[in-house]
């Protein structure tokens, strides 16, 4: 009995060496590409209203106008929820919604764009640190080598296509208004809905943006190459644009003796860079904590540095290795740094912290719409917290009595609640643009932090 129970083991145990073996040979490149990067990819989901004939964005009918559904991919640049997709699956839309790989889904601001690029920096809030694909360069690619591409095809998540490179330096012209010019050729499929995905090498690496496909034809999608999106991707990033500081620095990449680095290629006049010592050719090793590849990562980098903060900087100059301090500083022009901020107030007594956004971010809502103040923060037990105000929400609006006012700066706040109808009522109606469209919260004007306000 024992003999025969000890014989049957050795083929399972044969079998499931077996499959060991199966798995080794079948974990191809491919799947540890995708393995690498799957992560990193979104799916995007928004929502665009019919027009309509009110004069007045916050009319009840502004509600009621049929929407229609749209789709597309992206793909996360920085953990702390950064992703670039295209500029034409997010343009005139609202409710942008980014889902994860597992399934958490975040609604999304768009921060930048450009059209003739098409492409557009989109912003989540997530609760942990996401992963960031590894960015790569599209100047050494070879045509037959074989790509990756993950996206929302269809509609259909996370789906993974392989394929080779067709052809370089392709221009495309889709409409009168959309001329792509050197694209990457693959017969990788792109569909409806990979628009803003990865274009991924067998390394892992990002090589491109898929952008397009040619109607009526199969094998042929088209993407955006790496080195020209990271140029654009770096400008809207840039803390000049998304903090109002300045570092007056500009790298560049080059190979030297077969090494891929980063340099310094200018240093402004009279900017921080200047000021601490940083010299043109210099190698840039690491800013604060994070090793920088490419003009992407500098204002990566930067993105979180304040001024009186010093960001520490390891260089490389004359094949040494040196440590410099930078205090990004104040644009010049940036004079709504200066004095005493209208913000404060807002936080100190409603308990709500609020950036200025520009009507390109709440235009897809209402085109009527001039801009918004976008809600970052909301404090536990306020008057915002308790009129059910959540970050991430975009308030354009309030409402006192008979009375409606945009709210487009945060010293706007403060001005309606100093109006006499704000005095005579107990509450205010707030309009907030939230996911899918415009909705109203009311804020009670009775609570003592908010007569603070009032009284003054």
């Amino acid at each position: 009995m024992i003999l025969s129970v000890l014989a049957m083991a050795v083929p399972a145990a044969r079998t499931h060496a077996g499959n060991i073996a199966a798995v080794g040979v079948r974990k191809t490149a491919v799947v540890e590409a995708v393995r690498k990067t799957q992560s990193c990819v979104v799916n995007i989901s928004s929502e665009k209203k019919a027009a309509s004939s009110s004069r007045w964005p916050f009319s009840p009918e502004e509600n009621q106008r049929p929407r229609v559904n749209g789709m597309g991919s992206g793909v996360i640049v920085d953990g702390r929820g950064y992703i670039l997709t295209n500029h034409h699956v997010v343009d005139k839309v609202q409710g942008v919604q980014v889902q994860l790989l597992d399934g958490t889904s975040y609604p999304a601001r768009v921060l930048q764009f450009d059209p003739v690029m098409d492409l557009a920096l989109i912003k989540i809030e997530p609760t942990t640190l996401l992963p960031a694909i590894a960015i790569g360069t599209s100047a050494d690619l070879m045509v037959g080598e074989p790509v990756i591409t993950i996206g929302n095809a269809f509609g259909y998540e996370n789906t993974v296509s392989v394929g080779i490179i067709s052809a370089l330096h392709r221009d495309v012209t889709l409409s009168d208004d959309q001329v792509y010019r050197n694209l990457i050729q693959t017969d990788a499929s792109i569909n409806p809905g990979n628009s803003g995905g990865p274009l991924i090498n067998i390394e892992g690496e990002l090589i491109g943006i898929n952008v397009a496909v040619r109607a009526g034809a199969q094998g042929i999608g088209f993407a955006l190459p790496m080195d020209e999106v990271k140029r654009v991707a770096a400008e809207m990033l840039s803390i000049r644009r998304l903090t109002s500081t300045w570092h007056g620095l500009a790298a560049a990449e080059v190979n030297r003796g077969g090494q891929h680095l980063l340099v310094v290629s200018d240093v402004q006049r009279g900017s921080p860079g200047e000021a601490a010592g940083l010299k043109t050719g210099d190698e840039l090793v690491k800013i604060g904590s994070m090793p920088v590849g490419n003009a992407l990562d500098v204002e990566r980098a930067f993105l979180d540095a304040r001024p009186g903060q010093p960001s520490k900087l390891v260089i490389r100059r004359n094949g040494a290795e040196a440590a410099l301090a930078l205090d990004v500083q104040p644009l010049p022009e940036g004079g709504q740094l200066a004095g005493p901020a209208p913000t404060d107030a807002v936080w100190d007594y409603l308990g709500m912290k609020t950036l200025p956004v520009s009507g390109e971010d709440v235009s897809a809502v209402n085109p009527k719409l001039r801009g918004g103040l976008f809600i970052q923060a909301v404090s536990p037990g306020s008057p915002a917290e308790a009129a059910a105000l959540q970050k991430g929400d975009i308030l354009v609006g309030m409402n006192v009595g008979d009375r409606n006012w945009e709210t487009i700066r945060t010293d706007n706040i403060l001005y309606v609640l100093r109006q006499p109808e704000a005095v005579q009522t107990d509450s205010a109606l707030l309009y907030v643009i939230r996911r899918n469209g415009l909705q109203s919260r009311r804020i009670s004007l009775a609570d003592p932090r908010v007569k603070n306000i009032i009284s003054q």
